[in-house]
């Protein structure tokens, strides 16, 4: 902030180091599908969390990602935005390291400088809620089991073997038994062990993978064609379950989908060398799941994916405020401008009510200043308290006096003595400011009230 006064007040955030690991610094766009003209998106070199309400460019900026995952980049032209008549379509992407690769029309494939990005046309770490569905979405109405063989074909292509010469990769393996065979091993005794674990440690699961049943089945006796099929078992409190699909609760086959494909991307990605770009890019993914198993998933975040950049999308307004004060991310909001002929995008930063209300105070702006304080304190409070101590006798939901003083009774020591303190502010200066009120506003209280909130919220969580 500019105003020296306020310089004990800035919110910090903790300072992460990550080592040699290259990061994503900024992304450009000029004319790029939803982005008329240029439009910047800067990164930092953070972990990036995007709210972005329908028709926005949050998508466009996924395929962006998406695009350091190709090995080349024929037809760029038809990213061109259809508003643009005179013009070219550009992608800029910049790293840490100083370098900024910029994709055109006339860019074939990744330049031979940008070597840290070269594995990630190998793997892809990009997850959205329709490559979820492929694990348990039928369109046979449960009358089958569902194949998974497509899509860990898919998935695992690209799994390091470490045999022969030409035979790096799974997908160059070219005698087809042993391509199936090496897949069966890869499955059962590398990814299954991790599978089980993220269910039970990270979504608390009472299911668990049994087994990938394996085998091959002739479809057409006169041709010899055959079926490669892989198919899956679960175990159910005990109970065999084959049939999943049609057995499993949305919130149970999302945490198994997140598992399969998490444990299997991070397999492949920590095989990349230490000053490659680990990223991974997750796009409207917890569409099934309920809010106590979205926050599992932050667990995963920190203890598994570490030392990646991690960029998360997502249409849900609840979630991206929940999520944003639970890890160190750079936050931004996108909403659409169809104001004019051309729609347009209106990026603002993700910042908290207390970081907002400061803005306010140096501006002297104190009736904005308490009403964002006034938001917070309610924010605080809805945290801390359960959703049944937020109503009375009646199911009514309280208001801000009635969560004061439910908090109030549920606290001791500091926390009470701030709450009590806090609540005279609200009497004395959040309220008024809030409203029609000609009572004197001084600065200090306002100020006393922001340092509070903030430690408040510290001792709270």
């Amino acid at each position: 902030m500019s105003d020296e006064r306020l310089s004990n007040l800035e919110v910090k955030e903790p300072v992460s180091t990550y080592g040699d690991a290259v990061r994503i610094e900024k992304i450009r766009f000029n004319n790029y599908k939803f982005f008329h003209g240029e439009f910047e998106l800067p990164v930092n070199g953070e972990n990036l969390l995007v709210y972005g309400e329908n028709g926005s460019g949050k998508s466009t900026i996924y395929k962006a990602l998406e695009l350091l995952t190709k090995s080349g980049f024929t037809d760029f032209d038809e990213n061109l935005n259809i508003f643009t008549d005179d013009g070219d379509v550009e992608v800029e992407i910049g790293f840490t390291n100083g370098q900024e690769l910029i994709i055109t029309s006339d860019l074939e494939e990744i330049p031979d400088n940008f070597a840290f990005l070269k594995d990630l046309s190998v793997f892809s770490p990009l997850l959205d809620y329709k490559k979820l569905l492929k694990i348990h979405y039928s369109s046979n109405n449960g009358r089958e089991k569902i194949n998974l063989y497509s899509m860990l074909n898919q998935l695992l292509r690209d799994y390091p073997v470490g045999e022969g010469e030409d035979e790096k990769r799974l997908i160059e393996i070219k005698d087809f038994n042993r391509y199936f065979g090496v897949l069966k091993k890869i499955i059962k005794e590398e990814l299954l062990g991790d599978i089980n674990r993220y269910l039970k440690q990270y979504f608390d699961a009472d299911i668990t993978i049994e087994s990938f049943e394996f085998r091959q089945e002739i479809v057409e006796s006169e041709t010899g064609n055959v079926d490669q099929i892989i198919n899956l078992s679960i175990d159910y409190k005990e109970k065999l379950i084959e049939k999943y699909h049609s057995f499993l609760n949305e919130a149970r086959l999302s945490a198994l989908a997140i598992s399969i494909y998490f444990v299997a991307i991070k397999k492949m990605l920590d095989t990349l060398k230490q000053d490659s770009l680990k990223i991974l890019v997750l796009d409207d993914l917890l569409i099934s799941l309920d809010m106590s198993n979205r926050l599992k998933l932050l667990e995963i975040f920190k203890n598994e994916f570490t030392d990646f950049q991690i960029f998360f999308f997502t249409h849900d307004k609840e979630l991206f405020e929940i999520y944003k004060d639970k890890m160190n991310w750079k936050k931004y909001e996108l909403y659409l401008d169809d104001s004019e002929k051309i729609p347009k995008a209106i990026l603002k930063q993700g910042k908290s009510e207390i970081e907002r209300a400061k803005e306010y105070y140096t501006k002297k702006e104190y009736d904005a200043c308490a009403l964002l304080l006034r938001k917070g304190f309610e924010k605080i409070l809805k945290a801390y308290l359960t959703p049944k101590e937020q109503r009375d006798k009646n199911c009514i939901e309280l208001d801000l006096s009635g969560l004061v003083g439910r908090s109030i009774s549920k606290s001791s020591g500091e926390n009470k003595n701030i709450l009590e303190k806090l609540n005279l502010d609200r009497k004395h200066i959040l309220n008024p400011l809030s409203h029609n009120d000609i009572r004197p506003v001084y600065s200090q209280e306002l100020k006393s009230a922001m340092k509070d909130l903030e430690k408040l919220k510290n001792l709270l969580t």
